[in-house]
């Protein structure tokens, strides 16, 4: 009868909750989802929220997280990136609608020239975003 009396007189009892806070990133996972669905070809997608979250240096840094893209590293750093296994040589690169510059030109004679760029020119915080185009012609997104 002891026991009985001891539970009630603790539900009498009012408890304060401390409040509590849930955030997430629903809206990112959801663009991200939504440029994948309305893509034509094989496209994947980092939001800004997405590259915040890891201390990535630069750009290089942030695109190998995307599933299918690895990047070749200078002085420690990310510089250029290799999508499905095809160097750097093989990808277009366009910011903004522009088409970005090579940052090999080669001299003519022992360093051939190359279409590659140079990601860790660019800063990752500096970007709202990216679209990595998986497509069999670099110069078509689908």
């Amino acid at each position: 009868m002891a026991l009985a009396t001891g539970a009630s007189a603790q539900d009498s009892q009012s408890t304060q909750v401390d409040e509590i806070v849930v955030t997430g990133i629903r809206a990112s996972l959801q663009q991200s989802q939504d440029i994948k669905r309305l893509a034509v070809g094989v496209v994947d997608a980092i939001s800004a929220e997405d590259i915040g979250k890891f201390p990535d240096t630069n750009l290089a840094e942030s695109l190998q997280r995307i599933t299918g893209v690895s990047i070749d590293r200078s002085s420690g750093e990310g510089s250029t990136v290799t999508v499905r296994g095809f160097g750097p040589e093989f990808n277009l690169v366009v910011v903004n609608g522009r088409q970005m510059p090579t940052s090999t030109l080669g001299d003519g004679f022992s360093a051939p020239s190359s279409r590659s760029f140079d990601f860790g020119n660019l800063a990752a915080e500096g970007v709202a975003g990216v679209e990595v185009y998986k497509s069999g012609r670099a110069a078509l997104p689908t």
